[in-house]
């Protein structure tokens, strides 16, 4: 079996960044998720897929986590986040991180697995927009 091809086409997004925080993979996942191809993805930093209003929040957490190995989230937490595609929707991802070391034990990668869970967090924005609309009608009588 070959791993690589495996991750080149798993369904889901997978990306691995480097130190820097520049894009070092970039699977076909991530392409049609996010609609951006691998070329014009890998060397980059994540900006293009972040929503401006928490580009800095990201970048300030990811520095302490490539310098600490340690996030504020515990190991193997899920996270739920807001992102962007190539046509500048907004879609909403859920994802993991692991983290290469090298000899030393110093991060070399951090890779994550995301998936876009859009569809299911609209389903309950909606369901919770009507709960609330029940919630003051009963109120109301």
């Amino acid at each position: 079996m070959n791993l690589q091809h495996a991750m080149d086409i798993a369904p889901d997004s997978i990306i691995a960044l480097d130190r820097a925080g520049n894009v070092a993979y970039w699977n076909q996942g991530s392409t049609e998720i996010f609609g951006f191809t691998s070329e014009e993805m890998l060397g980059n930093n994540l900006d293009a897929i972040i929503p401006e209003k928490l580009r800095q929040r990201h970048n300030e957490a990811y520095a302490v986590y490539v310098e600490t190995g340690k996030s504020r989230y515990g190991p193997g937490h899920m996270l739920a986040v807001p992102a962007m595609n190539k046509a500048g929707e907004r879609i909403s991802v859920e994802f993991r991180l692991s983290i290469l070391t090298d000899e030393e034990g110093k991060v070399e990668y951090v890779v994550s697995i995301l998936r876009d869970v859009t569809e299911r967090w609209n389903k309950e924005q909606e369901t919770r927009r009507r709960l609330m609309e029940l919630e003051k009608q009963l109120k109301e009588k």
